[in-house]
């Protein structure tokens, strides 16, 4: 158990962080579902906020 714990103690380099936020991204599922004039989110564009 302490093992696992150990899990916890590490983070990603700059570098890491800069390549990983390269990796297109691909949704499966558009979130059309959740998009109306009533709602929170009134277009796709809101509700994904543009953070790809």
């Amino acid at each position: 158990m302490r093992q696992n714990l150990e899990i916890f103690d590490w983070e990603l380099s700059k570098e890491e962080s800069e390549k990983i936020s390269q990796i297109l991204q691909c949704r499966m599922f558009k979130g059309e579902a959740f998009v109306s004039e009533n709602g929170p989110y009134k277009s796709l564009e809101e509700l994904w906020d543009d953070d790809s």
